[in-house]
C-alpha cells in the first residue's frame, strides 16, 4: 500500500475514488467529522461521484465547543452542496478514544442500516500505519494486523493516500476544515504514535513504516483468503446479527492451528472480538465439548455446540451468540391472568398445554420443564431480574435464582430472556431451572391446568 505522489492531486484522488466505489453496489453514507482528511472526501465525492452519496452523517461527541463547531461546518457545507446531512449529538459523552469510536461507529451503523447504504470513512494510509503499531504495542496476532485494510463493509477511498497528499488538494481547492486540538494532545496513544514512536522507528531504521504497511497487505491478504474459506464452509449468520453458526465437522477437521483461525473468523462474524485465551479455550471446546454444551468467551458471548435445526443441513453446528447490550425490563409481569390464558410464546419460549395431566414419572424431580397451574389463582409471567429469589425444598428459606441458573449451567446470555412464573405473587416456577417448595404441581392440590415450556435457543 504505497502512496501514490506522482500524479497530480486531482488525478490521484479521483483515481482513488474510482477505484474504492467500482464494487460497492448502491449509494454510501459519507463519514465526515469536519477535520481535514474528510472534508476532502466531502468535496472529492460531491464532485466525481454526488450520485453515490444517500447522505452525510457528522456526530457530535458533546466533547465540547469544537465538537459542536466541527458538526455545524459539516452540516452548513453538506447543505451547500445539495446534500441530504444527518447530524446527532451524544447523549453521554465518553471520556475515551475506545468510548468515542464506539459511540460514532453506532450512529454511523444506524444511519447506515437507515439509508440502506454502507459508509464510507476518509481513514488515510497514515491512519493505516498508525493503527497497524498500535496493534503491535497491543499483541495483536496476523488476524489483528491487517488494520483497516481488513475486509469490511466500510469503503475507505484513502487508504492509499497520504494526508501529506490530502493536504496539497485542500490548499489548492481551498477545502474548509477545522483542525481538532486533540490531534496534538500527547494523552492520547495514537498522538504519540503519530508525533513521537513512528519518527523515532523511522530514523533508526529507514523504511520502517513501508515495512510495515507491508505486513498489514500481507495479513489483509491472509484474512480475505480465510474469509473466502468460512464462507465455503457454510457460515450462516442470523438476519439481525449477533449469532453466526458452521457445520461443527468443518471446524474438527483441521489442526488445532486451523481451528485457532478459523474461531475469531467465525466469532466475528457475530460481532465478538476473539482474545488469545478466548481462541484457545475454543480450540480446547473443540473437542472436548458434547452436544448441548456451551462456553462462555469474550464480552459475555457464549459459544455452543446443537443439533442442527430445521431447515439446516443435518448433522451438529457450533453456534456462537454475542452478548447483548440491552438489560431485560427491571421486573414488572409482563403478562398475568389466569392460567387458562397463557400466552403460547414468551421471548425465546412456548408454552404448550397439555390435555392430560402427566404420569408421575414424567414429573420426576429432573423434569423442570412442566408444570402444573392451579385453576382460579392468579398467575403472572415475566424475564427473570437479578434480585429474584425461590423458595425450594434445598432452601426452604428463600434462594437466589441466579445460583440455580449456574447449577443448570445456563448461560448469563440467555438469562435476560428467561422467564419465571408467579403464583399468588409468589415466584413458583423457573422452567427447566428449579421449582418452588410450594409449586402448585404437587400432589393433592386442587384441579390443575399442565403446561410445558419448550426453550428455542437451539
Amino acid at each position: 500500500m504505497s502512496a501514490l505522489t506522482n500524479f497530480p492531486p486531482d488525478a490521484l484522488l479521483q483515481a482513488s475514488l474510482e477505484v474504492a466505489m467500482a464494487p460497492v453496489v448502491g449509494p454510501v453514507v459519507l463519514a465526515v467529522s469536519g477535520g481535514r482528511d474528510s472534508m476532502v472526501l466531502l468535496q472529492a465525492m460531491a464532485r466525481w461521484a454526488p450520485e453515490r452519496i444517500a447522505a452525510v452523517a457528522t456526530f457530535d461527541h458533546g466533547t465540547g465547543t469544537f465538537a459542536t463547531e466541527a458538526a455545524s461546518l459539516v452540516a452548513a457545507e453538506a447543505r451547500r452542496l445539495g446534500l441530504s446531512v444527518v447530524r446527532e449529538r451524544s447523549r453521554a459523552p465518553g471520556h475515551s478514544e475506545a468510548a468515542w469510536r464506539a459511540a460514532r461507529w453506532d450512529f454511523l451503523g444506524r444511519i447506515g442500516r437507515a439509508f440502506k447504504a454502507r459508509v464510507a470513512t476518509a481513514h488515510t494510509r497514515d491512519d493505516q500505519l498508525e493503527t497497524v503499531i498500535m496493534r503491535l504495542l497491543r499483541g495483536a496476532g496476523t488476524r489483528g494486523l491487517a488494520a483497516l485494510a481488513a475486509p469490511s463493509s466500510v469503503v475507505r477511498p484513502w487508504l492509499g493516500v497520504s494526508r501529506a497528499e490530502l493536504a496539497r488538494w485542500a490548499v489548492t481547492e481551498q477545502v474548509t476544515y477545522l483542525e481538532d486540538p486533540m490531534n496534538i494532545s500527547r494523552a492520547f496513544l495514537r498522538v504519540r504514535v503519530r508525533h513521537e514512536l513512528l519518527p523515532a522507528l523511522e530514523t533508526a531504521t529507514p523504511g520502517f513504516s513501508d515495512q510495515m504497511l507491508a505486513i498489514a497487505d500481507q495479513a489483509a491478504t491472509w484474512r480475505r483468503d480465510v474469509e473466502q474459506y468460512v464462507e465455503a464452509i457454510g457460515v450462516a449468520v442470523a438476519p439481525t446479527g449477533g449469532r453466526a453458526s458452521c457445520p461443527a465437522a468443518a471446524i474438527e477437521s483441521t489442526t488445532r492451528e486451523g481451528q485457532a483461525v478459523l474461531w475469531p473468523a467465525l466469532c466475528a462474524r457475530a460481532g465478538v472480538t476473539l482474545d488469545a485465551k478466548g481462541t484457545r479455550e475454543l480450540v480446547k471446546f473443540t473437542t472436548g465439548g458434547r452436544c448441548g454444551s456451551r462456553i462462555l468467551v469474550s464480552g459475555g458471548a457464549v459459544v455452543l455446540r446443537r443439533r442442527a435445526a430445521a431447515g439446516e443441513p443435518p448433522g451438529e453446528r457450533f453456534e456462537v451468540r454475542r452478548a447483548s447490550s440491552k438489560r431485560s425490563p427491571a421486573g414488572a409481569p409482563a403478562w398475568s391472568g389466569a392460567p387458562e390464558a397463557l400466552p403460547p410464546r414468551f421471548g425465546p419460549f412456548r408454552w404448550r398445554r397439555l390435555l392430560t395431566a402427566p404420569s408421575s414419572e414424567s414429573l420426576a424431580e429432573q423434569d423442570l420443564w412442566t408444570m402444573g397451574l392451579p385453576r382460579g389463582e392468579p398467575v403472572a409471567l415475566r424475564v427473570w431480574t437479578a434480585g429474584d429469589r425461590i423458595r425450594t425444598a434445598g432452601a426452604p428459606a428463600g434462594r437466589r435464582v441466579t445460583r440455580y441458573f449456574s447449577e443448570a449451567h445456563v448461560p448469563a446470555l440467555d438469562r435476560s430472556t428467561w422467564p419465571v412464573v408467579l403464583v399468588d405473587n409468589e415466584l413458583a416456577w423457573v422452567p427447566g431451572v428449579c421449582r418452588a417448595l410450594a409449586a402448585p404441581s404437587r400432589p393433592g392440590r386442587p384441579e390443575l391446568i399442565w403446561y410445558r415450556c419448550e426453550p428455542e435457543f437451539d
